[in-house]
């Protein structure tokens, strides 16, 4: 079906939006790290209270949720990949090699939606929607290698690496494929259901092997900072953002939605100059106008028959 002008604009601004908000959750998640905090915890923290949080808004009417007679196991392979596989590939990709190897290889998203895009739906791209994308992702990579690159050599971090953005890539295409079927919020509640089993069963395992079961699960409660840190990626990002980023999918596609991943490279710049004193490079800024090129040209350049997106009528 043919894209209308509004759904064309709501997508847009859906996946501008949830980009935004991705952007700035770096900082808090790095503070909470900071104070001692595992991963897998954090992770845990943040689900159980987006899940609670989220049920009590669709009780309360906010959002639609309705299960009944819903094929709810198709979530199974979609939220394994997002949040589950590919938050671990990413954590210990990232631990194994350096910040300019790891941000140069997440960068490579869009592209492998593309081409997941193209090889499962047979989604066509016009010239102008490929040229957009490949200067998102070298704009990307120009900001994240304008702090200088160095090398680890690691395979195993590399092989995690390029797991992460395959299963990134496979998480987008899940997405528009339950969509015919599931609501934003319902996708978003259900993933994030299976991430919270997913990363308390890790953080209980790490717990057990350390000996410090108690003392992980209670710092959000000793630490006030902590805990609004965590309510706010619990409610920012895996509910605000997710949904957003979730409905701009099933609306303007795969490939167009995942252009947008570079707003969040440029919003975590904008922040880290606003709020903690650092300065722009000349090559991050030349990599932001060709990150804001790329987004514009991939959402400009679209077949007039619609194919960049699949619109159904769910909201």
């Amino acid at each position: 079906m043919e894209l209308t002008r509004k759904k064309n604009i709501t997508g847009m601004v859906a996946a501008f939006t949830g980009n935004i908000i991705f952007g700035f959750t770096f900082v808090f998640t790095k503070q909470i790290l900071n104070a001692g905090m595992s991963p897998y915890v954090l992770l845990s923290w943040r689900l159980i209270i987006a899940t609670v949080a989220l049920a009590a808004l669709a009780a309360c009417g906010v959002f639609k949720m309705n299960f009944t007679g819903k094929k709810w196991l198709r979530m199974a392979p979609v939220g394994m990949a997002e949040p589950c596989l590919y938050f671990v590939c990413e954590s210990y990709g990232i631990a194994n090699t350096t910040a300019s190897e790891s941000g140069t290889i997440i960068a490579l998203i869009p592209i492998a939606v593309l081409i997941l895009s193209r090889l499962i739906f047979k989604e066509r791209h016009t010239r102008g929607q490929l040229i957009g994308v490949m200067l998102s992702v070298v704009g990307i990579i120009c900001v994240v290698l304008a702090g200088g690159f160095s090398a680890s050599f690691s395979l195993s971090g590399y092989l995690l690496l390029f797991g992460a953005v395959v299963i990134a890539g496979f998480y987008n295409i899940g997405v528009r494929w339950l969509r015919d079927e599931f609501n934003s919020a319902e996708i978003t509640f259900g993933t994030n259901v299976l991430g919270l089993v997913f990363f308390t069963l890790l953080a209980c395992t790490e717990g057990l092997i350390k000996g410090n079961m108690a003392t992980i699960w209670l710092l959000p409660l000793e630490n006030t900072q902590v805990l609004v840190n965590i309510i706010l990626l619990a409610l920012g990002a895996s509910i605000g953002a997710f949904m957003l980023v979730t409905y701009a999918i099933g609306t303007i596609g795969p490939t167009r939605s995942s252009s947008f991943a570079g707003i969040t490279t440029i919003t975590s710049i904008l922040f880290g100059l606003m709020l903690l004193g650092e300065r722009m490079l000349p090559w991050q800024l030349i990599g932001a106008a060709l990150i804001i090129v790329g987004v514009w040209s991939a959402n400009y350049f679209v077949s007039s028959r619609g194919k960049a997106g699949k619109v159904t009528k769910k909201g």
